[in-house]
């Protein structure tokens, strides 16, 4: 298989690498945190398959350095001349880090012309790529060991493991879903009396009267994001002159790096919170404009969290991570997007419904059911996250161990996603989920999903890795005898794709069964006859593509670009709720 080549700096120079502190100096830290901010603008703005080391180049290289420049470009071409077809010299991760460098260190004089100053932040870039590039193969390396049988899984896995969100974006449509979700999550804890005081207590720390006044604050930020026209910086200017400058600026500093914060230059969890700098006063930056439109909903949970702990003892949610993950994502947002999907074609299910219903003797519900005809989904819904440290890049045998206490077994061998979609699939074949019984098991379909509620977990090969777990308890299942022919592999889908497509499924624009059956002839398409070696290679890929990216492409062809229009025009007024009080209009 071919791959692009992330180039580091012993490939291009001779000389010894410095500290990154050194190629930092004689440059102040404004100059410095616009230059990089520049850089992280392109790499969320331009698509990786559109990006290569001449944009790349483009990027950094004034005239002024056109020697330099020269210089770097024929040093590529001798190692393209070795076989390594694609280059490039910027990877979000070790940009990120360099920003970090820039934020941290103290500000100094300005002594550098600017052909010194890019030449010195290409090299400090090359000379990040170089533990990330170790990180890689020590990943790979590990992987291949820990995943024998399935080694293209284990390479595509090893290889996006720690960054994958960050590289692989749409970020018009992140944009739009993350709003969608954040709007729906104010209602939903609006709709409740008993959260009221954690309502109250997170706009008095933002200065807002309401809800829908924190979202038009913040749409400040977000909308030049959305409108971006050309890849680069993206800042927030607040005018001085402006009557509530101060109040603005103070909302705002709700979201940006704090001098003399810890930053983690890993998984940059520091980032993902606070994702703007404030560079002078009133001018704010997005560090990297997807972590800006991810916190719209993702920071939610930590800015409620906080905000829960301000409150008296006797007014806390003893149990924030549950409201979150249980009752808003998995019992009110998840439901809503089935519901849709389903509604009036066949026995549709909710957990909630079935536990009301039906008594299952202690036994796990499933999370979402739906049959029509003989075809039936099983859904469990899994909104957890992975640990920081097992994400971080330098331990793939950690990350692995942690992703099967997710979604295999914890380390009490409790059944997770895959066991558990695996005993629903045994009750539904002997008939002991009461709600639906009027079947053939021999002839039923079963299409098991897991559904998960952060888009990290559409990493190439990971599909493939719980598969083979749900795979393992199948064939303990066929020992038994049991008619599990039809059932079909087990399904990762992520609730932004459910979201950006569940007005396509509701209105008949897409049958959600018939799209699963898809995917699955596509992860086992066949050779054929005078198959070229690329189209073999495709062929190979694609059997470790995750649903998100099939659908989207297999949705593309026919016109539709996975945003839910309807839901985004319902939300928009509720935004502009009390807009016109504000500018006295």
């Amino acid at each position: 298989m071919t791959r692009g080549l992330l180039v580091d700096f012993p490939y291009l120079f001779s000389e010894p690498a410095l500290p990154i502190e050194a190629y930092l100096s004689g440059i102040s830290r404004l100059r410095r945190l616009q230059c990089v901010s520049h850089l992280l603008g392109y790499l969320s703005q331009v698509p990786a398959p559109k990006r290569n080391h001449i944009t790349d180049m483009q990027q950094f290289f004034g005239t002024h350095s056109q020697l330099f420049a020269d210089e770097v470009y024929y040093r590529a071409k001798v190692l393209q001349n070795r076989g390594h077809g694609r280059l490039s010299f910027l990877h979000p991760k070790t940009v990120l880090q360099l920003y970090y460098y820039c934020f941290e260190l103290p500000d100094e004089p300005d002594t550098k012309s600017s052909a010194e100053l890019e030449k010195s932040l290409f090299k400090a870039c090359l000379v990040l790529n170089g533990p990330y590039i170790a990180e890689q193969e020590k990943a790979s390396a590990a992987a291949k060991e820990l995943l024998p049988t399935q080694p293209l899984a284990a390479m595509t896995l090893a290889l996006t493991f720690s960054d994958f969100e960050l590289v692989n974006l749409r970020l018009l449509n992140i944009a739009v879903l993350q709003l969608i979700k954040s709007v729906r999550l104010f209602e939903f804890l609006e709709a409740e009396p008993r959260f009221a005081p954690l309502l109250q207590a997170f706009l008095q720390r933002f200065g807002c009267h309401d809800w829908p006044e924190y979202f038009r604050k913040l749409s400040g930020v977000t909308k030049p994001v959305m409108q971006a026209e050309n890849p680069g910086r993206i800042s927030v200017e607040i005018p001085e002159s402006q009557p509530d400058f101060e109040a603005d600026r103070a909302f705002l500093r709700h979201f940006a790096l704090r001098e003399g914060q810890p930053l983690d230059k890993a998984d940059f969890t520091s980032l993902r919170a606070t994702p703007l700098v404030e560079e002078t006063p009133g001018t704010f930056v997005l560090a990297y404009p997807v972590l800006v439109v991810e916190a719209m909903h993702k920071g939610l949970y930590f800015q409620f969290n906080l905000a829960n702990r301000s409150l008296p003892k006797g007014q806390q949610e003893s149990d924030w991570r549950s409201v979150y993950c249980d009752l808003f994502s998995e019992q009110y947002l998840m439901y809503m997007l089935l519901d849709a999907t389903f509604r009036d074609r066949g026995l549709a299910l909710s957990g909630r419904a079935i536990l009301d219903g039906w008594q299952l003797k202690g036994q796990s519900e499933p999370d979402y059911y739906f049959r029509h005809d003989n075809r039936a989904v099983l859904f469990e819904s899994k909104d957890v996250w992975v640990n920081k440290t097992a994400k971080a890049g330098h331990d793939f045998a950690t990350y692995l161990d942690e992703v099967k206490k997710k979604f295999y077994a914890d380390e009490n061998q409790h059944p997770k996603a895959a066991r558990q979609l695996a005993n629903n699939v045994d009750r539904l074949l002997r008939h002991k989920l009461l709600f639906d019984t009027d079947f053939d098991p021999a002839e039923l379909i079963i299409y098991p999903v897991l559904v998960v509620h952060d888009r990290l977990y559409n990493q190439p090969g990971l599909n493939v890795v719980v598969n083979d777990w749900f795979q393992e308890e199948l064939a303990k299942l066929a020992q038994e005898e049991l008619p599990v022919h039809n059932v079909r592999p087990l399904i990762i889908i992520d609730a932004d794709t459910l979201l950006a497509y569940h007005e396509d499924f509701r209105d008949g624009r897409l049958v959600f069964e018939e799209v699963l059956e898809e995917y699955v002839a596509y992860l086992r398409a066949p050779a054929w006859d005078g198959i070229s070696e690329a189209q073999d290679e495709q062929r190979q890929m694609q059997s470790v593509h995750p649903f998100a990216l099939f659908l989207e492409n297999y949705a593309e062809k026919r016109d539709m670009l996975g945003i839910p229009k309807e839901m985004l025009y319902q939300i928009l007024p509720i935004i502009n709720r009390g807009a016109d009080d504000e500018t006295g209009a």
